[in-house]
């Protein structure tokens, strides 16, 4: 009987091990928040937590409460991360490049999820995930299971009726509006999502963009009521927030700007809202997971693609290259990562690519623009000699440190900003000569090349994807 046992172990080993591989390998949750900016996690603002369940879920891994987009509007931020090519590199700088030439770098580049296809995962996913250059460079078909009909489709929330209560000044519109949650998009997305959080099948990678804060700001009155706008309390704007800034990136007045700033508090009350309502998306995703099979084998990594300002600079949107439109929320837990921790270092969305490779143990993917961030994820006070790059455009760069916030536009014009001191941005030190040394040694992070921006698509610098 030995020969016979020992032939038999022989021969099943290898399925052995094999299924063993397969069962260890982590799965992937990603979940995204449209125009999330750093208020995400803030309990100063109002009389309500702004985020819960993401407060909640943080306290599982590691908060990167420096971390920043790679451009700060919705295409070109999760072309890059998405890709893990930073714009300077794909030439990928606004929301309206949406065709790409035939002989495009993304079209021959490894989108993140399509790498973990490669290696044996199952891709699920739903809601405004991929933007317009990096869908064009995956194609039409992505998902293996989804509950829309392509990459790009999203469903929509319910029109608001024309006789309906609700308020609008320029491009910001926001009231109460639908009756419940349950009639919300967003919602229903992440009831699918939970749904497929309990299902006994893995390795997956789930990935979920959860559109709203993003405007318009309808959600229902419930969440208006937590949030009344006398009792935010957030920094008044400078009785001139162009002071100091060189004159060629001096933002106009907005032409609702006399609309806008008597009523900047509402509208921040809005969209405050509007964050708890996603937040609410955000824990029916989470509570799938923790009621389902895979709690202890999953990575979860939530974000936002890029923050959103009120008023500061005179921009009442994104798209600045300044802290209100870089800082995001990222989060991520799940195995091999620490609990209950916070990473003051400068990140980017870039690293977000070989980050997740390597927690799942993948083979390293070449040619991206990001670094790994699991040296941090494992001891988030780590050395970190690196800053974190936004791009706006063609050859206008933000570079973000622990204590600075360094700007150089394509016409040579710079900001400089001491986090430690000018938590606001205030006050402009790039043309004081005793911070020469400073810029120097910022300008070493900047991209040594900088890839024209794609002749054959339309000029625009954002759009409102």
């Amino acid at each position: 009987m030995k020969p016979l046992s020992l032939i038999l172990f022989m021969l099943l080993a290898p399925l052995g091990v094999s299924q063993a591989a397969t069962v260890t390998k982590p799965n992937v949750l990603l979940i995204i928040l449209d125009d999330q900016n750093a208020f995400a996690g803030r309990t100063d603002l109002a009389p309500a937590a702004v985020t819960p369940n993401l407060d909640r879920f943080a306290r599982s891994g590691v908060i990167f409460s420096n971390a920043h987009c790679a451009a700060p509007v919705c295409n070109p931020s999760r072309t890059a991360f998405l890709s893990g090519l930073r714009p300077a590199t794909s030439g990928i700088y606004d929301n309206s490049q949406d065709s790409l030439p035939p002989d495009h770098l993304l079209r021959q580049a490894t989108a993140l999820p399509v790498y973990f296809r490669e290696h044996g995962y199952r891709l699920a996913g739903a809601g405004k995930v991929f933007s317009s250059s990096i869908a064009a460079a995956v194609g039409k078909r992505i998902w293996d299971e989804t509950v829309e009909s392509d990459r790009k489709a999203r469903k929509h929330d319910p029109v608001p009726p024309k006789d309906a209560p609700l308020n609008a000044i320029g491009k910001h519109a926001w009231g109460a509006f639908p009756e419940s949650r349950e009639e919300m998009e967003d919602w229903k997305l992440a009831g699918w999502a939970a749904e497929f959080l309990t299902k006994p099948q893995q390795p997956f990678f789930l990935a979920c963009g959860i559109v709203k804060p993003h405007t318009p700001w309808y959600v229902p009155k419930e969440y208006f009521d937590l949030f009344p706008p006398e009792r935010v309390t957030i920094a008044d704007l400078a009785k001139d927030e162009s002071a100091g800034l060189p004159e060629s990136v001096r933002e106009k007045p907005h032409k609702t700007e006399a609309l806008l700033i008597p009523r900047r508090k509402e509208l921040i009350a809005a969209y405050l809202a509007s964050s708890r309502y996603a937040d609410d998306c955000v824990g029916r995703i989470l509570q799938g997971l923790e009621k389902g099979p895979h709690r202890d084998n999953t990575i979860v990594v939530i974000c936002g693609d890029n923050g959103y300002e009120f008023g500061e600079k005179n921009n009442w949107s994104k798209g600045s290259l300044r802290e209100g439109s870089t800082h995001i929320p990222f989060i991520v837990a799940g195995p091999g990562v620490a609990k209950q921790q916070t990473s003051t270092r400068p990140v980017s969305l870039l690293d977000l690519y070989p980050t997740l490779v390597e927690l799942a143990g993948l083979p390293a993917k070449s040619g991206l623009d990001g670094v790994s961030l699991v040296p941090l994820l494992k001891n988030p006070s780590a050395a970190w000699e690196r800053s974190a790059l936004t791009t706006d455009g063609f050859k206008n760069h933000a570079l973000r440190t622990d204590r600075w916030r360094y700007i150089r536009y394509a016409d040579g014009a710079e900001e400089l900003y001491d986090h430690d001191n000018d938590p606001l941005e205030r006050s402009n030190l790039a043309t004081k000569l005793e911070f020469t040394k400073i810029k120097e040694g910022l300008q070493q992070w900047l991209p040594k090349h900088d890839e024209p921006r794609n002749p054959d698509s339309p000029k625009s610098k954002s759009g409102d994807d």
